[in-house]
C-alpha cells in the first residue's frame, strides 16, 4: 500500500489560513436542504469529470443548476477557470452547514490534504476541515486509495424570513460586498450579516462566501417528500422520482413552473397521474381561462405512491384599468361646452 505526503510548510499555512471558513446553519426543520457551490475549474475538463468529482448522482442535476440544455452530453467541454454551479445536499449540525454524504474523494498518488482542498476542490474548503471530517490526526500522512469525505460549506437557514438557495461563491481578488450583492440580486447588509463581515476588507480572495439566492415560490405541501422545493432564478430541477421538471424564472413572477418531465421514473414503474381534481383534463403545468380568471394545475409534492396537485386560481387580470387620457380629454371638452351653454343662456335672459 502506498502513501501520499502533504508537501507544504505547516507554519506558512497556519498564517495564510488561520481561520477555517464555515457557513452558519441553525436550521432544524428541515435538517437537510438543497444548496449550490461555485466550483472554479483548475484545468480544461468536461461535465462528466465534474459530475464524478462531486459525486453528483444525475447529470441532469448538474445541467439544471447551470441552465444547460437537457441534451448536453457528459463530454461537454468546460475550459479552465470556468465557474460551474454544483448541487449538493446540505446538513445542519452544531450551527454549521456542510455537504451530506457527498462528495467522496479517493486519494491518488502524489495527493496531500492541502492539494486536495486547494487544487482539486479549488479552495472551496480547507485541508484542516477534511482532516477533521475524516478523523485524520496527522495531516502530513494519508494513504493512497483512502475514501475521504469532503465537507463543502453550505446552509439551510432562512434569510429575512424567506427560504433561499444558499450558494458558496468564491470571492475574487478586489471584490466588494456591493459588487457581489449586485451580481446575485441581494444587498450588502444581508451579505455582511450572514457571513459575519463588517467591511470589504474582511473579504478574503479565493475563499467562499455565503450568498443567498432568491427562490421561486411554489405550491409544494409541507408533508411532501421534497419540501421545501427550492430553485434559484435561471435554474431547473427534477423531483418526484424524476417524473416532474420544475423551472424558476423571475420573469414568471417568481413562481415555480412545473410540468411532466417525460423521464422514466427512478423508483416507480411508471409516473403516477398528474391531473388536478375539479379540472377535467388539466395536468401539471397546464392552465385554462374563463373570462379574466385563470386556473393553473400546479405541482404540490409527492409521497410513496402519489404525485400531489393543486388548482391555483389567478384573477389578477380582472383589475380595472384607469381611464385613458383620451377619455379624460373628452370629459373635459363636454364640461367646457356645458359651461358655454349656461353662459349663453344667462346672456340672453
Amino acid at each position: 500500500m502506498g502513501f501520499a505526503l502533504l508537501p507544504v510548510l505547516v507554519s506558512v499555512l497556519t498564517i495564510q489560513y488561520s481561520a477555517a471558513q464555515s457557513f452558519k446553519c441553525s436550521s432544524s426543520d428541515p435538517s437537510t436542504c438543497h444548496a449550490l457551490v461555485g466550483y472554479i475549474t483548475v484545468n480544461n475538463t468536461n461535465l462528466g469529470a465534474i459530475q464524478s468529482l462531486f459525486s453528483v448522482k444525475n447529470l441532469r442535476s448538474l445541467l439544471g443548476s447551470n441552465n444547460l440544455p437537457l441534451n448536453t452530453k457528459r463530454s461537454y467541454a468546460i475550459p479552465a477557470q470556468q465557474v460551474i454551479k454544483v448541487p449538493i445536499n446540505c446538513l445542519c449540525n452544531n450551527n454549521t452547514g456542510t455537504s451530506s454524504g457527498a462528495p467522496i474523494y479517493t486519494v491518488q498518488p502524489g495527493d496531500g490534504l492541502y492539494h486536495i482542498a486547494a487544487e482539486v476542490f479549488s479552495r472551496l474548503l480547507l485541508y484542516q476541515q477534511i482532516a477533521a471530517a475524516n478523523n485524520i490526526r496527522d495531516a502530513n500522512l494519508i494513504t493512497i486509495g483512502d475514501k475521504l469525505k469532503i465537507p463543502l460549506p453550505c446552509s439551510c437557514d432562512e434569510v429575512d424570513g424567506q427560504k433561499v438557495v444558499h450558494y458558496a461563491h468564491m470571492v475574487k481578488s478586489g471584490s466588494s460586498l456591493g459588487e457581489i450583492a449586485q451580481e446575485f440580486g441581494t444587498n450588502e447588509e444581508t451579505l455582511a450579516r450572514i457571513n459575519g463581515i463588517k467591511a470589504d476588507s474582511d473579504l478574503k480572495a479565493d475563499q467562499p462566501i455565503d450568498v443567498p439566492l432568491k427562490a421561486c415560490n411554489s405550491s409544494v405541501s409541507s408533508d411532501s417528500f421534497d419540501f421545501p422545493l427550492l430553485a434559484a432564478n435561471g435554474t431547473y430541477l427534477f423531483t418526484a422520482n424524476g417524473c416532474v421538471k420544475c423551472m424558476c424564472d423571475a420573469a414568471n413572477n417568481w413562481t415555480l413552473h412545473c410540468e411532466p418531465s417525460q423521464n422514466k421514473p427512478s423508483k416507480w414503474d411508471t409516473c403516477p397521474s398528474m391531473k388536478c381534481q375539479g379540472a377535467e383534463g388539466l395536468s401539471i403545468g397546464n392552465s385554462t381561462a374563463a373570462g379574466c380568471n385563470r386556473s393553473t394545475c400546479s405541482y404540490a409534492g409527492f409521497n410513496n405512491s402519489t404525485i400531489m396537485t393543486t388548482l391555483v386560481q389567478d384573477s389578477s387580470s380582472c383589475s380595472i384599468s384607469p381611464p385613458s387620457n383620451d377619455v379624460s380629454r373628452i370629459n373635459s371638452s363636454w364640461d367646457c361646452l356645458f359651461i358655454l351653454v349656461l353662459l349663453g343662456f344667462h346672456l340672453f335672459q
